[in-house]
């Protein structure tokens, strides 16, 4: 007799579960997973090789010239210039980003887009890391700090950057 009357008025009879996992059990397919980023950059710096000949005092008040720059570590870098104005106030400042390792053999000069870049005795420069380690080289002024250290032969400044 209920079968007549589900059959009459099209009824339907079903139960329901509130267990998701009975039902849908999801499919587990075999993909295969990225290797994790290494912390630090597997590729190997080259040993620092600028042979100079620096100043005997690295305490240089007078001498200007060209600006050369090794960075020997493992770290992308972002150097950092506060040029000293003859009025004694900091007017230029330029910064330039290295790649782990760029200039480890014989440094880069570096210069200005408009103009030749002349390290001065008084300017200020400041070195980082750019990986988010907050690591920094510096503040270094110049002429008046250990580095970056006069080159009496090429007549340039010198700054080499070691983990």
């Amino acid at each position: 007799m209920l079968g007549l009357i589900i059959g009459r008025f099209q009824l339907t009879i079903f139960w329901e579960t509130n267990d998701y996992e009975t039902f849908y059990q999801p499919q587990l397919l075999n993909i295969p997973t990225q290797k994790p980023l290494p912390t630090s950059p597997t590729k190997k710096i080259q040993e620092c090789g600028v042979l100079t000949t620096t100043s005997q005092s690295s305490i240089v008040k007078t001498d200007k010239g060209a600006f050369r720059v090794s960075n020997c570590t493992d770290r992308p870098i972002r150097l950092a210039l506060l040029a000293k104005s003859s009025d004694q106030s900091y007017q230029k400042s330029a910064h330039w980003d290295f790649a782990p390792g760029e200039g480890s053999n014989r440094g880069l000069i570096l210069s200005l887009p408009e103009e030749k870049l002349t390290l001065k005795p008084g300017d200020i420069l400041v070195v980082f890391a750019q990986d988010g380690s907050r690591l920094y080289w510096g503040p270094y002024v110049v002429g008046e700090t250990k580095f970056p250290t006069w080159n009496r032969e090429t007549l340039e400044w010198l700054l080499i950057l070691k983990p």
